[in-house]
């Protein structure tokens, strides 16, 4: 007990209060990341997976939502 009260009048429990609460916030810092990490990894692996757009003609434009034009059938020519 009477450490403790030397400490405390020297002002090193303070420090030690001061380098806990840094602890912590990194603590914090370090869980933020691996969750975002984790979700980019997620995001990552889906993206692996999902089949690459293909175009009909490679000068032909295409669009993500609506995928490539469809080619043409012999009906509609005219």
């Amino acid at each position: 007990m009477q450490m403790w009260l030397t400490q405390f009048d020297r002002g090193e429990l303070d420090k030690e209060d001061a380098a806990a609460s840094t602890v912590s916030e990194y603590e914090a810092q370090i869980a933020a990341l691996e969750r975002k990490l984790g979700q980019l990894v997620v995001e990552l692996d889906l993206l692996k997976k999902t089949p690459r757009l293909r175009l009909i003609n490679d000068s032909e434009n295409s669009s993500i939502i609506s995928g490539p034009r469809p080619a043409p059938s012999d009906g509609d020519a005219k």
